[in-house]
């Protein structure tokens, strides 16, 4: 096969039953010049008996084995390091796309001459998690690339759906701008900085109309996991927004108004969480990483501000009793 316009890279970790349905539709696209890159990130639920089984009858399949645990951040690195596509898009390993979903994406990138196109998606909720189906619909201030503002506040701010598996990305772009995964074993949320780093370098989007992935939620979602969402890796990746943000001439006081609220609601929630997976003493352990953080400090006293009185207000009453002691403790 001549160079793919699409290298598609799926890292997988036990996403069961799933499997089989995002291969089929990643294998039947209308656009056959795809090259699909599985990253089998030691499952043990037989989705690499799958994974070799599908490689074994197409040949655009390519497998790669990781030794050790890498979670989805290094193992999408894995794929990026070899990918060949003139655009890449990432897949998770328990959804799927409609069949003309790259085919669509790819021919608006090349009629906008885009760095990147995305489409909308559907949310999809198994019957343990509720059985419903959503649309999801990006707002339009997201489509104007060339304007920072918005990218820096509804990213920080948790204002749009920073998930990437509904995009391609120009390679060149990738490669240009050194955009790659951080490590998810230590930094949750790694779509959303990848989508500011992207975003931010980008000069022209693409907009597929039509919602042509399925997101599927179940009540293994990795996402969900007190693990990836825990106290250090959400402090870590506030961090890492409120250092892009001053590498790039945002004044504090507005980084401090992006992130503010969301850096309350996301640690209140993993505090939450830390408190029914662990022995109290643990938690508080867990929950003591704040005091070492200036920028959630720097939030928490930005929202105590006498001006900030209405957005603290803003916040749900267990929300803002958490911050109260936070600021008490700290």
């Amino acid at each position: 096969m001549s160079r793919p316009k699409i290298s598609v890279i799926i890292p997988v970790y036990n996403p069961g039953k799933h499997f089989e349905k995002c291969l089929d539709s990643l294998v039947n696209q209308t656009l056959k010049e795809i090259e699909i890159i599985i990253i089998l990130d030691c499952p043990t639920d037989g989705s690499d008996r799958v994974a070799e089984r599908f490689a074994a009858a197409d040949s655009r399949i390519n497998v790669l084995h990781n030794t050790e645990k890498l979670h989805i951040g290094f193992s999408r690195n894995r794929g990026l390091a070899i990918a060949q596509g003139e655009y890449i898009g990432f897949h998770d390993s328990d959804d799927y796309a409609e069949p003309q979903m790259y085919e669509w994406l790819y021919g608006q990138a090349e009629r906008d001459h885009a760095d990147i196109a995305r489409c909308n998606f559907y949310c999809v909720y198994t019957q343990q998690a509720g059985g419903n189906i959503e649309q999801y619909r990006y707002p339009e201030a997201s489509s104007a690339v060339g304007a920072r503002d918005w990218l820096y506040e509804y990213v920080s701010g948790d204002k749009v759906s920073c998930v990437l598996w509904n995009h391609i990305f120009s390679a060149d772009l990738l490669k240009k701008n050194n955009i790659t995964f951080h490590d998810t074993r230590t930094l949750c949320s790694e779509d959303s900085i990848f989508f500011l780093e992207a975003y931010h370098a980008a000069s022209e989007l693409a907009v597929a109309d039509g919602y042509l992935y399925h997101h599927i939620f179940h009540t293994t979602n990795t996402g969900k996991a007190y693990s990836y969402r825990s106290i250090g890796n959400n402090i870590r990746y506030f961090e890492a927004l409120y250092r892009f943000m001053e590498a790039n001439g945002v004044d504090e006081d507005k980084r401090l108004a992006y992130l503010s609220r969301n850096v309350a609601r996301s640690l209140y929630s993993s505090a939450r969480k830390a408190l029914i997976a662990f022995p109290l003493k643990k938690a508080l352990a867990e929950i003591g990483q704040i005091g070492g953080s200036d920028v959630v400090l720097k939030c928490v006293a930005f929202l105590y501000r006498k001006a900030n009185r209405k957005e603290r207000k803003s916040l749900k009453p267990t929300i803002r009793i958490f911050l109260r002691l936070i600021k008490a403790k700290f």
